[in-house]
């Protein structure tokens, strides 16, 4: 029986894997974590180790994140000879990653081909780069410096991908709007992610597990008829108009009447920065569970309201029947290639100041 080693280093690439595996027929799939800024006590590990429907045989995982060079360099070798003794091992068919930056990856496929048996490398839909590309792959940093100080000091089996998913090692891409992945990556054989989810019990019961992990309420979550998803507290501060903003979108869903949960950015040192769970029917979501987690546990035609990121491409293929807000920003990276995007995935996007006008619009319209 084939086997498939998935790399995942964020609860997306996870999810995915997940789906992925759950609907693969006769193959053995290992699970690696890779890149994890902690390794004991490591929040996934433990939950895929005591979950009874897991789709993988076996759970590794492997650090990242190390405070110096030379650290750095020591974890990945060490990881490299794991790398080297599973694929010696199992000699997989197939090797998935969510990123084929990833050294873990590159590496893995290199000690595949090194065995006389060239395993497939797929890439597993991220969101934003698959879309909108990633600028920074052309630069001249990446392409001649970065590349060359990997090649000299890991192997000349690295390769720097025009962008991510766009690199030689890649085969098969899994994503979700296959028309309308970056150019780069059009020549790529692609198969459509979204079928995977679909009715899928086993993401289901993944997402079910994942909330009864961070203390948050599954039954909070499938009575929620709005989810407001915030970027992290500097940029609240930061961008003009931006929180007044919020608290009359929150005071619209109130009056509305929504059940709405609040998701915070996990890494803000505001539990609750607009107050929003000393409202009635308000509730606020734990910041370590992944939003994506979220979106499959939700009832029937969510609202979510979301700024200019992968969170509402991704709402939008894992939630297709979900009614899509984002809220400008035109300071992100790639805005103008987010706007043409969203209108195509029919993500309305609108400024601070017209957010409750527009809220207001298509609450009238819905209710």
């Amino acid at each position: 029986m084939a086997h498939q080693l998935f790399l995942a280093s964020t609860p997306l690439h996870l999810l995915n894997s997940v789906a992925i595996a759950s609907r693969s027929a006769d193959i053995n799939a290992d699970l690696w974590l890779i890149d994890q800024p902690v390794v004991a006590d490591n929040p996934y590990h433990q939950l895929l180790n005591h979950w009874q429907g897991s789709p993988f045989n076996q759970i590794h995982i492997s650090g990242g994140q190390h405070g110096s060079q030379r650290a750095k360099l020591n974890s990945r070798r060490q990881t490299f000879a794991r790398l080297q003794q599973w694929v010696e091992q199992y000699r997989p068919a197939t090797i998935f990653t969510g990123n084929d930056r990833r050294i873990e990856f590159q590496y893995a496929m290199h000690c595949a081909q090194q065995t006389g048996r060239c395993a497939k490398g797929v890439y597993m839909d991220e969101g934003t780069f698959t879309y909108v590309g990633r600028k920074a792959s052309a630069s001249f940093s990446d392409r001649i410096i970065d590349s060359g100080l990997k090649k000299l000091i890991y192997g000349r089996w690295w390769q720097s991908p025009p962008t991510i998913g766009g690199s030689a090692w890649i085969d098969e891409i899994f994503v979700a709007f296959p028309q309308l992945v970056h150019p780069l990556l059009q020549q790529k054989q692609a198969v459509p992610l979204q079928p995977l989810f679909e009715g899928n019990t086993v993401v289901q019961d993944f997402c079910q597990q994942l909330l009864n992990f961070f203390a948050a309420n599954t039954a909070d979550v499938g009575e929620l008829d709005c989810i407001l998803t915030l970027p992290h507290e500097s940029i609240i501060e930061r961008l003009p108009g931006y929180r007044d903003a919020m608290l009359r979108t929150v005071q619209t869903l109130q009056a509305a009447g929504l059940r709405t949960g609040i998701k915070y950015h996990p890494r803000n040192s505001n539990p609750d920065i607009l107050n929003a769970a000393e409202r009635d029917g308000f509730v606020l979501l734990p910041h370590r569970v992944p939003f994506e987690a979220l979106l499959p546990l939700l009832p029937a035609n969510p609202l979510i309201i979301g700024d200019v990121s992968s969170t509402l491409i991704n709402s939008r293929w894992l939630r297709p029947d979900a009614r899509l807000l984002s809220i400008a920003n035109p300071n992100v990276d790639n805005y103008e290639a987010f706007c043409q995007l969203f209108a195509k995935l029919q993500v309305q996007v609108c400024s601070s100041d017209e957010l409750t006008d527009n809220l207001q619009a298509l609450l009238t319209c819905s209710l």
